[in-house]
């Protein structure tokens, strides 16, 4: 049996608009192009000289304003003082600062210039030049000393003391010759014009139709900026409006064609039949769109907007706006109760999950295991007997903190890490009244970070494992402890002496996966566990050898 297609009722209602209403509505438009053609050339004629008049008086302005600039290195006096002075004591270093200060203060806010260059003939060496700020000017710069300041001296060579708009490259150059007391050239002042800036108000010429801009009957202004030479026989093209401005006995051209459209010019009869059409479809057609909005469109459009908040977290959202038919009350009531639903039972596993992890936390910090007691009681019984009280009550006083740290009396699942650290302390005393001065510990703490929470003896059993595998079997060693903030977290370190062999590295790769089962070094192990459930995968903790002799433990998570 073929299967019928389905079809949403937006597609069907869209269907049937556009099979009803689409001859009418193209018989208006139609309508509209013809009233509008009447008027459309001699419109359009109107913008396009008035557009061209007002874009050359903007490049008007911009030229002369470029004319001013190049004209002020010569009447300013700076470069022709510097060369005065580089006359008289022959540095050439005195003479590029003193320039190329003067250039980048006129110039390198000046948007009309890209970049300005001083040539000096009697030394080549001495470049100065200023870059106007936001250009890449490195690439510029090397290729217009190895190519282009060659070509365009050569030709200022030959020429009096007039501004001279040349091109190389795509690019167009203002040159102008520095002339001395003796009216003798002693350099050559070139700028490369940014031409987008400089003719940026013919754009929108461009959008009225086609044109070109001519400068000097010489140089054509692109599209895009980039500058050609024309051709010697250049002639002026026939074209709509013709512009032109001069400045400084420069000429620019601006040659502008005004498109034309014209739609039914022969066709008078069209124009009672769609206005007829027009007439009969218009209030039809909003009617129809009035109600497939309020039918369709607009229900769907809330379903929508309920679904993207319920997508973004807002779970429980409940559609509260009345529909105005029974099938979209239907289905907005099973949304709602969906909603409902789903928000339930997110929250339920979210109570159950938080409570198995801290059942997990909890059965973890029980584990602790504490063999380190029966060493320190040891310690404690033997010193009881040779030393006096006081060293006795100090051990004492700190077996009583690692008690205190073990059993987690108050059931706190995370604590300051100055509290953390005193358990360390107590821990290393009484690891150094056993092994005395060969023990050295060191720390270098962000006093800044005391105060800041950390999970419950998560640096005491690194350090306890490091003493029982490394520092007890060399007895002695150096011990550092370390904590900083590194990109938004906390970093807690513990560097003490010792060596890994492939088979130790391959065991605490094996402790430290997720894979790993019971062993003798469970702390580690625990502490690991407490990071992933506490942190999940931004929770860190490594082990290696950093360099020969030095082991390094790290661990890392989001800083509180």
């Amino acid at each position: 049996m073929k299967k019928t297609a389905r079809y949403s009722l937006r597609s069907k209602f869209s269907a049937a608009l556009l099979i009803c209403w689409l001859a009418p509505i193209l018989l208006i438009v139609s309508l509209a192009g013809f009233l509008m053609n009447t008027n459309f050339e001699r419109s359009a004629m109107q913008a396009l000289v008035s557009s061209a008049e007002s874009s050359m008086e903007q490049v008007e302005i911009r030229i002369s304003k470029a004319f001013e600039s190049s004209k002020a290195v010569s009447y300013d006096g700076v470069v022709r003082s510097a060369w005065r002075k580089y006359q008289d004591n022959g540095s050439s270093a005195d003479l590029y600062s003193s320039v190329s200060e003067y250039l980048n203060q006129s110039f390198s806010r000046d948007s009309a210039f890209k970049a300005v260059f001083v040539s000096f003939p009697e030394n080549e060496y001495v470049k100065p030049y200023a870059t106007s700020q936001g250009t890449s000017g490195y690439a510029m710069i090397r290729k217009y000393q190895s190519d282009t300041e060659k070509q365009l001296l050569q030709y200022m060579s030959g020429v009096n003391t007039g501004i001279y708009l040349l091109e190389y490259g795509g690019e167009l150059y203002m040159a102008r010759n520095l002339l001395d007391s003796h009216f003798v050239p002693y350099a050559t002042v070139v700028m490369l014009c940014d031409t987008q800036e400089l003719f940026q108000s013919v754009l929108p010429v461009a959008s009225d139709g086609d044109y070109r801009l001519v400068v000097d009957g010489a140089l054509e202004i692109l599209h895009d900026g980039s500058v050609q030479t024309l051709d010697e026989d250049f002639t002026a093209p026939h074209c709509d409006v013709e512009k032109r401005i001069s400045v400084d006995s420069h000429q620019v051209a601006l040659y502008a064609n005004a498109y034309t459209i014209n739609l039914w010019r022969d066709m008078p009869e069209l124009k009672l039949a769609v206005a007829m059409v027009f007439l009969l479809a218009v209030p039809m057609l909003l009617v129809m769109i009035l109600l497939f909005y309020r039918n369709v469109t607009h229900p769907m459009d809330v379903l929508a907007e309920a679904s993207a908040k319920i997508q973004e977290g807002e779970r429980g959202y409940v559609i509260k706006d009345p529909p105005r038919s029974t099938e979209f009350e239907k289905v907005y009531s099973h949304f709602n109760a969906m909603s409902t639903e789903l928000k339930n039972q997110f929250e339920r596993s979210y109570q159950e999950q938080q409570a198995l992890q801290q059942a997990k936390i909890k059965a973890l910090q029980s584990q602790i295991n504490p063999h380190f007691l029966n060493n320190t009681l040891e310690i404690i019984n033997w010193e009881a007997r040779i030393a006096d009280n006081q060293r006795v009550s100090a051990m004492i006083e700190a077996l009583s903190t690692m008690l205190d740290a073990a059993l987690d009396r108050d059931g706190r699942g995370q604590i300051h890490l100055r509290e953390e650290l005193s358990y360390v302390d107590a821990y290393l005393y009484i690891i150094k009244e056993r092994l005395g001065e060969r023990l050295v510990v060191e720390r270098q703490i962000d006093q800044t970070m005391l105060d800041e929470l950390i999970p419950r003896l998560i640096l005491q059993p690194i350090v306890e494992n490091a003493v029982e595998h490394d520092i007890s079997n060399r007895r002695g060693g150096r011990i550092v402890l370390r904590a900083y903030r590194e990109g938004g977290r906390t970093v807690l370190e513990m560097e003490h002496d010792g060596s890994m062999s492939p088979e130790d590295r391959e065991r605490i790769r094996s402790l430290l996966s997720d894979s790993a089962g019971q062993g003798s070094q469970l702390g580690l192990r625990n502490v690991k566990e407490r990071l992933r459930l506490i942190y999940g995968d931004e929770g860190e903790l490594t082990i290696d050898e950093v360099k020969p002799g030095i082991i390094l433990a790290r661990v890392s998570f989001p800083a509180a």
